[in-house]
């Protein structure tokens, strides 16, 4: 990316409740309402992505040029049930995944995902009082109690060094995407493409790319030696929103399993 202005007392701002967030939003992994006598008792939040996937994936899908559905990839089920019921009834909501849901509805939203033997496959919202908002909640939650964000560690920096030229870094990024291991490379794609959504009618839901951007950053790309540094939220920050808003040029180019 191409040199950032210094940050202002309002990006820094943002900073820093975004970092105090974060550190929460960790710390309820294991404490307060969420808090497990045995860690077996949380089999997919907290957990790295691979370990999740073993207790509860579901399979994704989308046509191909003659309108036939294939399977593309596989993602958590807090993910894919999430995210279908907020792409169905939440894209005019206001705020949606800033304002948080109830702590109750949470977690017992967050226990249902994590019972066996079906992890929420069943879950069927219609007979459910949860409101959008502690759906919302739930999904950044699992991204952001991921031990590991859902762009690798050791992606960090090559995705946050790319010099500023749109057709350089979209090619640069999709190889970026490629070499990720695939179960990160789905979940990616999955996001990107959600809130995609909620960007193109952020005149409604106020939810626009750079918004979202800030929210989903601590769950997809950062870096712990990064985490106090302003500089580093803003450049990670642009490149997420980069990934959102043109998120199409990446979906176009995934390779079936």
């Amino acid at each position: 990316m191409a040199a950032h202005t210094p940050p202002n007392k309002a990006n820094l701002k943002a900073w820093w409740n975004h970092f105090n967030f974060v550190q929460k939003t960790k710390k309820e992994a294991f404490e307060g309402p969420y808090r497990a006598h045995d860690t077996a008792e949380h089999p997919v939040f907290g957990k790295p992505l691979k370990e999740s996937l073993r207790y509860a994936s579901v399979q994704i899908s989308t046509a191909d040029a003659n309108g036939e559905l294939y399977v593309w990839g596989f993602i958590p089920v807090v993910v894919a049930k999430c995210g279908l019921y907020l792409k169905e009834t939440a894209t005019e909501v206001q705020g949606t995944f800033r304002v948080n849901g109830s702590n109750k509805r949470m977690r017992d939203l967050q226990a249902a995902f994590e019972t066996p033997p079906r992890y929420g496959k069943s879950l069927d919202w219609k007979n459910e009082s949860y409101t959008t908002h502690d759906v919302a909640s739930v999904f950044r939650r699992y991204l952001t109690q991921m031990p590991e964000p859902v762009i690798p560690y050791d992606m960090y920096h090559p995705v946050t060094k790319q010099p500023y030229n749109q057709e350089e870094v979209i090619t640069t990024y999709k190889a970026l995407i490629r070499r990720m291991p695939r179960a990160n490379q789905y979940l990616l794609l999955y996001v990107l493409d959600l809130l995609s959504v909620f960007a193109r009618k952020s005149d409604k839901n106020l939810m626009t790319a750079t918004n979202l951007a800030v929210i989903f950053r601590p769950g997809i790309i950062a870096h712990p030696e990064h985490e106090m540094s302003p500089h580093a939220h803003a450049l990670s920050q642009k490149v997420l929103e980069f990934l959102i808003a043109h998120q199409d040029w990446f979906m176009l180019d995934i390779i079936p399993p």
